[in-house]
């Protein structure tokens, strides 16, 4: 079945990118290959309705759990904070922030045995008093870094719009037509102070009795003033709101200089982040520009949380933008506000690291004398036998990219063209079948989510209305797609590396279609997400794919990540592609920071 989408979109020539360091040029505009059926997902995203149902949705995000049935109301980590909403008791969206005192990390073992940050607190509930015992919620123009999140009452006008974004120093909620109301729950105000900023400005500073201090901003589209009013553990409106309210966290144990600068940058928030990169030599260059919006919409900064390794690889004039206010991350440690609409950060990258160790030309005569033995041994493995003998596009990639490697051993170390032949001539045709994509249990194009799945999970018959999501280590769920089409890229890389022409038409569309799925660095590109896996500000990958996890998207195998960055490196080098290959590049350098 094709997707509505992919019918009615016209047809776009293919463009292959070479050339260019600008790592977010597109791979490729065209639908994936015709070996690839087109099949719906049987998890049909909620929340979306429009054009937001017909562009690829991202999968493997910090807010990925926001559009799957049945774990919408899952956390999402937006560092340095935590929220999730909540549909009853209390309705809205629940915001925490650990500090560090907080974290149970085991100190006895060596390698630590575990790390336990809570989850649960409740810190405030920004919803509103129309809510009731009830509400819903949408969400629209999902990216990579942001997505916005709509609440209503489940019945009667109104709404609050959050726009949530990856290190967002305020939580922003847009009121239209309701009443506000912020709740605490497990913890007892014990001040409320308030102070008017402007005619139409009010800033509240809440103290609990867990020793938190909190900032509430109000501000009011009628241009005179709006009150909030405590009673009890709650702090509500008096009545129907237009505007506005952002909710800040001055640090423990700060001295004032938080306050002041939050004061100074209140009122504006951050709608979008776009990725920008290049690479040039052994340097490469990447940030974000941020899109914002507020009552200070033409400012030349806004307010915005960076991570370590974000503060480590700043240019001077990012750095030169810092504040003094410090929160805790849930698992990076410090993050440091800075004040800028643009961030731009470099690495040094690993250009030295290419096919094999720089020491590989080094080999003693007896070392030779063993690898020629092991490899005529090595070389009769049956690689078509191992890679279609089950249903696993994971084991199957894993026995590829080994064989690949004898293959490697045989040409650029013992350089031996007859062991070289017989391996070439192995892996091609077990990879041959991948590439038809005639393997016994094929991937497809789902026309839902958007990506190259495994149809091992999917219903069978189709008509059929459940699949299995745990086949394949849950690849048809999105679930490691950098790990299991990784090994396949890393292999293709080889492959083109030893034999050029190996690399067909044919052959470098159906890798870049598995490159696409995973990493496509366009939102140019209608047929996939931008980014599935790599998370560009956190700067590694994401698991899980739809699947709920009540402590969010996880990394799983940072060996694997690395793997796939690899394999890209190398993928755009044996196909002239500049673009990829710094990707992958910039990629590995910043992961090298973990």
């Amino acid at each position: 079945m094709q997707s509505a989408f992919k019918a009615s979109s016209p047809a776009v020539p293919a463009k292959k990118i070479v050339g260019s360091n600008d790592i977010t040029l597109p791979i490729a505009l065209t639908a994936p290959g015709s070996q690839f059926a087109h099949r719906p997902h049987p998890v049909q995203p909620t929340g979306f309705s429009g054009i937001d149902l017909q562009k690829p949705i991202e999968t493997n995000k910090w807010w990925g759990t926001l559009p799957v049935p049945g774990a919408q109301t899952g956390n999402v980590f937006a560092f340095p904070y935590t929220l999730w909403w909540g549909n009853a008791n209390p309705c809205g969206m629940n915001i925490q922030h650990v500090e560090a005192s907080q974290i149970v990390f085991d100190t006895a073992n060596t390698p630590p045995e575990y790390y336990l940050n809570p989850l649960g607190i409740i810190s405030w509930n920004m919803g509103a008093s129309e809510f009731g015992t009830n509400m819903k919620m949408t969400m629209d123009t999902p990216t990579q870094f942001t997505i916005n999140v709509n609440m209503s009452p489940s019945a009667g006008a109104g709404s609050i719009k959050m726009p949530l974004i990856e290190g967002m120093a305020f939580i922003t909620g847009i009121y239209s037509g309701l009443t506000p109301l912020f709740q605490t729950v497990g913890h007892a105000v014990l001040s409320f102070q308030a102070s008017n900023l402007t005619s139409s400005t009010t800033k509240y500073k809440v103290s609990l009795n867990d020793g938190t201090t909190w900032l509430i901003y109000v501000f009011s589209s009628s241009g005179s003033s709006y009150s909030l009013s405590q009673s009890g553990s709650n702090i509500v409106g008096n009545g129907k709101f237009n505007g506005y309210v952002q909710i800040a966290k001055i640090p423990i144990g700060d001295t004032g200089t938080s306050e002041a600068s939050y004061d100074a940058h209140a009122g504006t928030y951050v709608t979008s982040m776009t990725l920008f990169g290049s690479t040039e030599g052994s340097t490469g260059t990447y940030g974000y520009n941020f899109g914002i919006d507020g009552k200070s919409s033409s400012s030349s900064s806004v307010l915005h949380f960076a991570l370590p390794h974000h503060q480590a690889s700043f240019n001077a004039t990012t750095q030169s933008t810092a504040t003094g206010i410090y929160l805790q991350s849930t698992t990076m440690g410090k993050m440091r506000a800075y004040t800028a609409l643009q961030w731009t950060m470099t690495e040094t990258l690993p250009t030295n690291i290419l096919f094999l160790p720089s020491a590989s030309n080094t080999f003693s005569a007896s070392t030779i004398t063993a690898l020629n033995n092991a490899v005529k041994s090595d070389i009769s493995f049956d690689v078509s036998v191992a890679t279609t003998q089950n249903t696993s596009q994971y084991y199957a990639g894993k026995a590829m990219a080994k064989y690949a490697e004898i293959a490697l051993v045989c040409s650029d170390i013992l350089k031996n063209p007859t062991l070289t032949a017989t391996a070439l001539t192995n892996l091609k045709a077990a990879f041959n079948v991948f590439a038809k994509n005639q393997q016994n249990v094929p991937l497809c194009y789902d026309s839902t989510w958007k990506g190259l799945i495994s149809t091992a999970g999917l219903p069978n018959p189709p008509s059929s209305p459940d699949g299995n999501s745990g086949f394949d280590f849950g690849n048809t769920w999105y679930n490691d797609h950098h790990f299991h089409y990784g090994y396949f890229v890393y292999a293709a890389a080889l492959l083109g590396h030893m034999d050029p022409t190996w690399l067909t038409a044919a052959n470098v569309d159906y890798v870049n279609s598995l490159v696409r799925d995973v990493a496509n660095p366009s939102p140019q590109d209608p047929y996939f997400p931008v980014f599935r896996s790599f998370d560009w500000f956190v700067g590694h990958s994401w698991s899980k794919g739809l699947f709920f996890s009540g402590d969010g998207k996880d990394e799983e195998s940072s060996s694997e990540d690395y793997n796939f960055s690899y394999g890209l490196k190398l993928w755009g080098l044996v196909t002239n592609n500049v673009s990829v290959q710094g990707c992958g590049d910039l990629m590995l350098a910043i992961q090298r920071r973990y």
